[in-house]
Order: C-alpha cells, then sequence, then structure tokens
C-alpha cells in the first residue's frame, strides 16, 4: 500500500493526479482505480464522447481519458508506475500467523524469493524455532490403544484403566454419574 501519481492527458498538456492508498502488486502489468474511491474524495467524473472528463475536488479541470477499444478508460504510460510502499517489519511468527500458519520455513522462503513484497522479516528475539500455541492445538492427536496387550498383566481389577473419554457432552448420557463410578470400581 503507498501512493502513487498518474499523468492523466488534458488537451496537449498533462495533469498530475495523486492517489493514495493504493493497493499494487508489481507484477500486475496494468492499474485499476477505482472510480468510487474518486468520487469518495470529492472528484467527479463524467463518461461522455467516449471519454472519461475528470474535475477536482474545487471543479477544476484535471483531465480527459479516452476510452480504448476493450471498453476500458486507458492510460498508456512510457514508464512503469510503482508506488511508494512502507516495507512492514515483523517476526517470523506474526508473518506465520498472517499467512494462515503455513509452516514457518514456507514464510521465509515466500519473502526472500520475493513473492511477497512489503514485508521485512526480523529474526526471532530469542533465537528459538517458532512455536505457534494455535497449531500446537490444531494439529494434536491421541495416542492410539494397542490392539494386543504388551508389557506386564495388571494384578488386581481397576488397576489400570484405559478411556476415551470427553466432555462436557451437549447431550447428556442415560447414565447417571453414580452408575458410571460403581462401573469404574
Amino acid at each position: 500500500m503507498g501512493e502513487m501519481i498518474i499523468d492523466v492527458p488534458n488537451g496537449t498538456d498533462i495533469s498530475k493526479l495523486r492517489l493514495t492508498e493504493v493497493l499494487y502488486s508489481l507484477d500486475v502489468g496494468y492499474t485499476l482505480v477505482s472510480v468510487g474511491k474518486l468520487n469518495d474524495k470529492g472528484f467527479e467524473l463524467t463518461f461522455s464522447g467516449r471519454k472519461c472528463t475528470i474535475h477536482g475536488p474545487m471543479g477544476e479541470h484535471i483531465g480527459a481519458i479516452p476510452k480504448a477499444r476493450q471498453g476500458l478508460y486507458r492510460m498508456a504510460h512510457e514508464e512503469p508506475i510503482a508506488a511508494n510502499s512502507a516495507e512492514e517489519i515483523l517476526i517470523l511468527d506474526q508473518f506465520h500467523c498472517r499467512m494462515g500458519h503455513i509452516s514457518p520455513g514456507i514464510t521465509h522462503r515466500l519473502v526472500e524469493k520475493g513473492f511477497v513484497t512489503g514485508v521485512h522479516l526480523e529474526p526471532m528475539p530469542s533465537g528459538n524455532p517458532v512455536f505457534c500455541e494455535s497449531c500446537v492445538y490444531a494439529k494434536t492427536t491421541r495416542k492410539s490403544v494397542p490392539k494386543a496387550w504388551e508389557g506386564e498383566h495388571t494384578k488386581m481389577f481397576g488397576e489400570e484403566v484405559h478411556s476415551d473419554l470427553w466432555g462436557p457432552a451437549p447431550v447428556e448420557s442415560n447414565i447417571t454419574s453414580h452408575t458410571l463410578m460403581i462401573a469404574l470400581i
């Protein structure tokens, strides 16, 4: 996100139009300008005679953009336009969360290889690898109960209990807690 200055044809001259809060991608070969955003800033746009005429908030004539064959109001530029962007400084675990909890190694490579711009990754403050509580919670599994007995058998009934309980249950059980207690004893 940044700002951009575009050249708008104004008769034989060219007017400079400064756009702010521009979302951009360096790999896209064209720039789309929202008419609604210009209107919100007080600009008046008139579409007639195969051109878009732009007047500023004070009524001054900014210029006219011709309509292209494809139906878009298009301006040709000699040089590619790039927005003045501010680079955000993040640590790897913050960027990992913003990117939808993908692998920290992948997030680092996306920035390193230039697939993600506008971000500078700082080393982790502690030097430790990324620990994401959300990822740990999402990837937890229970240990499976073996099908065949391994190890020594218990000497008394109830000495070792295997259970797969969870709760609180959204629906009450037909078994009361008193009955369940007796079954465990």
